[in-house]
């Protein structure tokens, strides 16, 4: 990472640290009062998705413990980055949120040069789940070695599917495939929930998406999948090897979701926010309603999601470099 690059993140962490302790000297009513009204959540990515599945089980648990109403607006596209420009010029009074994963944070901000991270504040991480390599269960394609023989017979000619452009999943496919001296044509979508029925329907050879998006379609056999990112493989389904498994432990990775403010938002306000999540987190009606989405609950308060942001921004970066990965701005 570039001075500059470590520069910037210990601002971040910093920031988040000044918050914290300066929460203490703010008047303890404004935590108390807050929130007076409605309270909107942006999602950077389309209705049905994994990471719009999870916003709306928080927000609903957020409308019952703060009392008033948080609704959901999803404004896909860009990798995320369409939302997150937008939410950095949000009004820094709580009002407006950022329910978001790791894409929008830290990847497509390394692959544009646009660093959106000092814009936003950390307020917690709530959830963490690994990206998987899958096919239509009609594929020839048996196993990842499969697909890899395949790929150097027929270079550049295997489609995968992801989310969006920038977003974990892509890169999980885009480290493994380098790892394997492969090429794969990416086919960007606009949320998870557009790529399943497209590789159903035959419209991508692969897909690489996080489990929320492929547990049922594996379940229901629709779906085969080849490899996991996760360091350890996934109890539900105990058959997938993991990238590093099969040789390929550049893929290793293990996706956040998690809530942010906008820049400037009062401190007491963050932690109260943090406080909320938290516990819900701690709610076995929040837990019991997670289970179909297989996501593993993983609370981190806002210094630890800030020294996530630090720790992941060295991989996604040395994966983007490799692989040569730009957005054009």
């Amino acid at each position: 990472m570039s001075g500059s690059a470590r520069w910037r993140f210990g601002a971040i962490i910093g920031t988040v640290t000044g918050v914290l302790l300066a929460a203490a000297a703010i008047t303890p009513s404004l935590a108390q009062t807050y929130p007076s009204g409605p309270v909107r959540v942006v999602v950077p990515f389309g209705a049905g998705g994994a990471t719009d599945v999870l916003a709306r089980v928080f927000a609903e648990r957020l409308q019952q413990s703060l009392g008033q109403s948080v609704t959901i607006e999803n404004r896909a596209g860009g990798g995320g980055m369409v939302a997150a420009t937008a939410f950095a010029r949000a009004p820094a009074d709580g009002y407006t949120l950022f329910f978001t994963t790791t894409g929008p944070i830290t990847i497509v901000p390394l692959m544009n040069g646009r660093d959106t991270r000092k814009d936003l504040v950390p307020v917690a991480i709530v959830a963490v789940q690994p990206a998987w390599l899958v096919a239509n269960s009609a594929s020839p394609f048996k196993t990842f070695g499969d697909v890899v023989k395949h790929g150097r017979e027929n270079p550049g000619k295997l489609t995968f599917g992801s989310p969006g452009l920038g977003t974990e999943s892509h890169l999980a496919a885009e480290a493994a495939a380098r790892s394997a001296g492969i090429k794969l044509v990416h086919v960007p979508f606009r949320g998870g929930a557009e790529v399943v029925p497209a590789l159903l329907g035959r419209q991508t050879d692969l897909a690489s998406l996080t489990t929320a998006s492929v547990a049922a379609p594996l379940k229901q056999g629709s779906m085969r999948a080849f490899a996991v990112s996760s360091p350890q493989r996934v109890s539900d389904f105990p058959d997938v090897p993991t990238f590093a498994e099969l040789g390929h432990s550049g893929a290793t990775m293990l996706p956040w979701w998690g809530l942010m403010a906008a820049p400037g938002t009062p401190q007491a306000i963050v932690a109260r926010l943090a406080q909320e999540l938290e516990a819900a987190t701690k709610d076995p009606a929040v837990r019991e309603r997670l289970k179909a989405t297989f996501v593993q609950i993983d609370y981190a308060g806002p210094q630890e999601f800030a020294r996530r942001i630090e720790g992941e921004a060295a991989l996604y970066g040395e994966i983007i470099r490799a692989a040569n990965l730009k957005i054009e701005q």
